[in-house]
């Protein structure tokens, strides 16, 4: 299916990518849960937007974030989505999404999540998604380390 999102043109197939959400299991570290429990009431804008890709908003593939703030919210600094297809003009989409918050859309391939070598796909992050703490535990019990500490794990840099 050809999808037109303003200047940009996207060839999505739709069956590979909800395939694709089925067979990968989600974080449970608390920060994820934290997002997956409110993410849909929150970005209803977004929700839709990620819905015409055949992605579901509750199913990121990535989420990397940062403390929790004195006014007890969370910043999540990106969250990463695959969709299986091309994208047909340019290498790189960006737009902005007012939903509950100010969103950044942007889509390209240069973010690779779990490693789909080979694989016709692009990768939709978000930014700007701040989100209030929710779950009934105190954050940091038993949080995974950060996405960029994992990164500096792998390469040496710990």
């Amino acid at each position: 299916m050809i999808l037109q999102k303003n200047d940009g043109q996207f060839l999505v197939d739709l069956e590979k990518t909800k395939a694709y959400y089925q067979s990968h299991s989600l974080c449970d570290c608390q920060a994820c849960r934290n997002f997956y429990q409110q993410a849909s009431a929150a970005f209803p804008k977004l929700k839709a937007f990620l819905a015409d890709f055949g992605v579901d908003l509750e199913r990121p593939d990535e989420i990397a974030w940062g403390d929790l703030s004195p006014e007890g919210e969370i910043d999540y600094l990106f969250v990463a989505y695959t969709v299986r297809g091309e994208i047909l003009r340019q290498d790189f989409y960006e737009t902005d999404l007012q939903d509950s918050l100010f969103l950044s859309v942007v889509i390209d391939k240069g973010y690779v999540p779990n490693e789909q070598e080979g694989e016709d796909y692009f990768v939709i992050s978000v930014y700007n998604i701040v989100l209030p703490w929710v779950l009934e535990e105190p954050f940091g019990d038993t949080i995974k380390p950060s996405f960029f500490q994992r990164l500096k794990k792998r390469f040496g840099k710990d």
